[in-house]
């Protein structure tokens, strides 16, 4: 008897999903900062669309916490008070030291170099004092690792957690500029895999955590 192969899922990518895709990155990179109103219909007119993908892409931000219904109208990025983010700051740390962990084994010279280019456009982002191009690279570098980590749950866990730190990590710092970051914990990660410090890799990822968090408690 013949052995008929079934057909493999596909889900297709509607205008919706990407619109949601980018509106959730640009949440992450800091594009938008903790009180400001968005208007569905500006950014249906921005990326192009209707209004109905826009507000679908908007209601699914709303129900993952990175954006709220301040009312029937009007839709605002909501503000995180300390207590929520010390247990973001656990979370985070949890959730990304193990996927920094598992990742370790995975990571080529390839990918080593890459992150490595990654982290020196964030140096002189720095320098430079264009902080939207540091949350990016930020961004790019965590992530970066994280998905060779091969744990697709965790990384969505983490996303969820980005939605909330990216806003309020962007308005701190426009505040008080690029030298409000301290220490080159970025550095340390790179060292530790360079040497194959996998407990290092891990422990420099989560102080990165620790000092990003720490300077929104402290301000």
């Amino acid at each position: 008897m013949a052995i008929v192969e079934s057909a493999k899922p596909y889900a297709p990518q509607t205008v919706a999903d990407n619109l949601h895709r980018q509106l959730r990155n640009r949440i992450c990179e800091g594009d938008f900062v903790p009180g400001e109103v968005l208007s569905i219909r500006r950014l249906a007119q921005q990326y192009g669309t209707s209004i109905i993908p826009a507000r679908d892409a908007i209601r699914r931000l709303v129900a993952e916490g990175a954006l709220k219904f301040a009312d029937s109208r009007k839709i605002i990025v909501p503000q995180v008070d300390s207590d929520r983010f010390h247990e973001v700051l656990f979370a985070r740390k949890t959730l990304e030291g193990e996927a920094a962990e598992r990742a370790f084994p995975s990571l080529t010279p390839q990918d080593i170099e890459r992150i490595s280019q990654i982290d020196a456009g964030i140096d002189r982002a720095i320098a430079e004092g264009d902080f939207p191009r540091y949350m990016k690279g930020n961004h790019d570098f965590h992530f970066y690792i994280y998905r060779q980590s091969g744990s697709p749950t965790i990384l969505h866990l983490i996303e969820m957690l980005w939605l909330q730190y990216g806003p309020s990590m962007r308005f701190i710092c426009d505040r008080l500029g690029t030298t409000s970051i301290g220490h080159d914990y970025h550095r340390a990660a790179l060292d530790a895999l360079g040497r194959g410090d996998q407990p290092g890799f891990r422990a420099a990822i989560e102080a990165d955590i620790d000092q990003g968090i720490g300077i929104i408690l402290d301000n």
